[in-house]
């Protein structure tokens, strides 16, 4: 078959199709680590405020059924444990995953019947985006602030 002058064929993409396509990778690609500097900051947030309601939950729950209640953070999680006084061992109630960040604990805080905490507690929960510091003090009391 022959080819009627003024015809071409094409081969391939144009300089202005390839910066087109390359333009719009580039902004995906923009847009895509915006959403991961966000998304590590929501998941420090998200475990600030678990940590804080089981604190105070831990607290609650002791005045509440007259038992201490223990905090503990290992490997990632938050675990809240009753004292059984009968057995004398601790029973866990419950367990929350912190997702993408770092805890740090110098002790696991036991609240007891009157409100008050066996000892001053202090919580470092870091990731990338930032760290907070969750101090539980011992009359019970929780503050949260950003940690340098």
């Amino acid at each position: 078959m022959m080819k009627k002058t003024g015809e071409r064929e094409s081969c391939g993409f144009s300089l202005l199709e390839t910066t087109i396509a390359l333009s719009l990778v580039a902004l995906l690609v923009l847009i895509g680590s915006s959403f991961k500097i966000n998304s590590q900051k929501h998941q420090l947030e998200v475990a600030v405020r678990k940590v804080h309601s089981s604190l105070s939950l831990a607290r609650f729950r002791s005045v509440q059924r007259q038992v201490p209640v223990r905090i503990s953070f290992e490997s990632g999680f938050c675990e809240l444990a009753e004292y059984d006084s009968e057995r004398k061992i601790w029973l866990n109630k419950s367990r929350d995953l912190l997702e993408g960040v770092e805890v740090a604990a110098n002790n696991a805080p036991v609240f007891y019947p009157q409100g008050t905490v066996s000892s001053l507690a202090t919580i470092i929960i870091r990731n990338d985006s930032g760290a907070y510091q969750v101090t539980v003090a011992i009359t019970g009391r929780i503050k949260i602030a950003a940690a340098e």
